[in-house]
């Protein structure tokens, strides 16, 4: 776990522990809008951003998102290591209520924008409800396929554990539920971005939310900077050429999508 130190504790707990707080049954997943993204436990920081954002947009559309930069390289034991920095013109709290709305996968924009879904939701479960520190959530997507002229619908199951706190989310495929794969995992991580710390912050740069507000004087923008890893390796003879190139085209492409998805989002909620 050398590249997701936070996984080998996550992974002893759920062995040793049973799950606090069990759903009985799963959560049926209804399309909500943007607007109904929770918003619960944002700040009043993040409130006065939303405000900032929104007010912006309508007078200069954000158009400084830049697109998800990738690199891929292998591990020691021969896993593919994908890492993607990107970012959103949004607030961190908020960035990561979109990420971790779990039940709120499918919003109009696909059908106004002509974009295909590339994971729908079917289901959710919360599995342990620690507050800001841990919230571990079982969801159950399903995802297409296609191979030359065969294709169809993948399920797939995806264990979540969401850090409000350090605004950081793991995610990993039970191995039982691992198609193909030996292993399946990543997090994603939110951090706050300082647009306009070069023009109100020119004695220092903010190291918090807080000094950035008192050096900008309110007026700043406050967004966020998003750092992917992934983890993977497919079982034999998969991951030998040529199906590794395959597997390893699809997920970059796949991943890729996902993340533009997210900056769709946001777009979105900053027009609201």
């Amino acid at each position: 776990m050398g590249i997701f130190p936070r996984f080998g504790a996550w992974i002893n707990l759920n062995n040793q522990q049973p799950p606090k707080a069990e759903s009985k049954k799963s959560k049926n997943v209804k399309s909500k809008p943007g607007s109904e993204i929770n918003t619960n436990e944002e700040s009043e920081e993040t409130k006065m951003q939303l405000k900032l954002w929104r007010a912006e947009e309508k007078k200069f559309p954000w158009q400084r998102d830049y697109p998800p930069m990738v690199k891929v390289s292998k591990t020691s034991i021969g896993e593919t290591h994908l890492e993607m920095d990107f970012s959103i013109g949004l607030p961190p709290e908020t960035v990561f209520d979109i990420i971790t709305s779990h039940d709120n996968q499918t919003y109009s924009y696909f059908k106004q924008m002509n974009r295909r879904r590339i994971l729908s939701v079917k289901s959710s479960k919360v599995l342990r409800d620690n507050g800001r520190d841990e919230k571990i959530v079982e969801v159950k997507k399903t995802a297409p396929w296609k191979f030359l002229r065969w294709g169809g619908k993948m399920p797939i199951e995806l264990i979540f554990n969401d850090n409000r706190k350090d605004l950081i989310t793991l995610f990993r495929i039970p191995r039982e539920h691992v198609m193909n794969m030996e292993s399946f995992l990543g997090q994603l991580q939110v951090k706050p971005w300082y647009i306009d710390s070069d023009k109100y912050c020119t004695a220092r740069e903010p190291k918090n939310a807080k000094e950035y507000r008192i050096c900008s004087g309110g007026k700043g923008l406050l967004g966020s900077k998003l750092k992917l890893d992934l983890v993977y390796m497919p079982m034999q003879p998969l991951d030998k050429p040529p199906f590794s190139w395959y597997i390893r085209r699809v997920t970059i492409e796949s991943t890729k999508r996902l993340m533009e998805d997210l900056q769709i989002r946001g777009a979105v909620l900053r027009s609201i």
